[in-house]
């Protein structure tokens, strides 16, 4: 399965070929936006870091509030970028045991993966959206030198796990409508 050209693996005839086509259109231009903008966030986040070795080091003038800064700005990089990763196969997996399966194992395991990380993903995404309710209700603020409400750090995650959701039940439904893979031969 190739991820960069899924409208190519699904065959014409097979029901709801219309509707994943969307779907994967869909995950597939959500998830490079979002990596797109993660890369921006990578690009400010090391302009605040240089900002503040700059004024640590040379102006002799510590600013206390970016190392908070960057920490959320973090975690809502790995969020913007799990869509992407997941869509193009590049999270970490270990296939000991199935590149010794025959090509119906394959696709089994592959099934096996992409329920499992749509249940993950679903438990995570509903608990963050509690989360982010809970802090805003509160009116939840952070303790350190930048005082935001919590909620908006939070609702990276909630982004994050509904990106994957999307993109891991697209990938589901292409590899049930799909059928064996007449290329995924045994090693």
């Amino acid at each position: 399965m190739t991820p960069e050209s899924p409208q190519k693996e699904i065959p014409p005839g097979r029901p709801g070929g219309i509707l994943l086509r969307a779907l994967e259109t869909l995950s597939r231009w959500l998830a490079v936006l979002a990596a797109g903008l993660g890369a921006l966030v990578v690009l400010g986040l090391t302009a605040l870091i240089a900002y503040s070795v700059v004024m640590r080091y040379l102006a002799n003038r510590p600013q206390t509030w970016t190392d908070e800064l960057a920490g959320y700005l973090m975690v809502l990089i790995v969020m913007l970028g799990v869509g992407e990763a997941a869509r193009r196969g590049d999270h970490i997996g270990v296939d000991l045991v199935t590149r010794k399966l025959g090509p119906r194992g394959r696709r089994w395991a592959r099934i096996w993966g992409w329920s499992s990380t749509i249940l993950v993903a679903a438990v995570l995404f509903r608990s963050s959206l509690e989360m982010v309710a809970f802090s805003r209700m509160v009116g939840l603020m952070s303790e350190g030198y930048v005082e935001v409400p919590v909620w908006i750090p939070q609702s990276a995650l909630v982004l994050g796990m509904g990106l994957l959701l999307l993109v891991a039940a697209s990938r589901l439904l292409l590899e049930l409508l799909r059928g064996p893979d007449p290329d995924d031969e045994p090693s």
